[in-house]
């Protein structure tokens, strides 16, 4: 069986004119949370508790290398209240391409004396991941 590796991966982000922009060259990690809430719908007659699935969500954080590109699509959101989702496409050296709406939760530029700056990005995703074979 093959493992995965992430230098077989291409990551995409829409730039400020909505174009999606590929950032993989200075992209240095991802990572794709998924979660799911659970309601709890024991009766008072049940000797154990027992639950049904809530409503499932992701999050995305991505960190990398400061350029010109991921300034220009980063820096707008830093100190700034947005209700604008970034396009997100991911795709595999498989071919399946895993698409979506992040709505971001936290910008943050670093960097020190001798160093490449860096970024990092945080965001919920809006709404449905599609999962496809198919790229926009």
């Amino acid at each position: 069986m093959a493992s995965y590796i992430y230098k077989d991966e291409t990551i995409k982000l829409d730039n400020a004119s909505g174009t999606l922009t590929d950032i993989t060259n200075w992209l240095t990690s991802e990572t794709l949370s998924a979660a799911q809430d659970l309601i709890e719908d024991s009766a008072m007659g049940d000797e154990e508790r027992s639950y049904m699935p809530g409503m499932a969500g992701a999050t995305l954080t991505l960190a990398g290398i400061l350029n010109s590109t991921t300034e220009a699509i980063f820096a707008p959101l830093v100190g700034n209240r947005t209700t604008a989702t970034k396009t997100i496409q991911r795709t595999a050296a498989s071919g399946k391409v895993l698409r979506g709406e992040v709505l971001p939760t936290a910008v943050e530029f670093s960097g020190s004396t001798n160093s490449l700056q860096t970024w990092s990005f945080s965001g919920t995703f809006d709404g449905v991941m599609i999962k496809t074979s198919v790229g926009l």
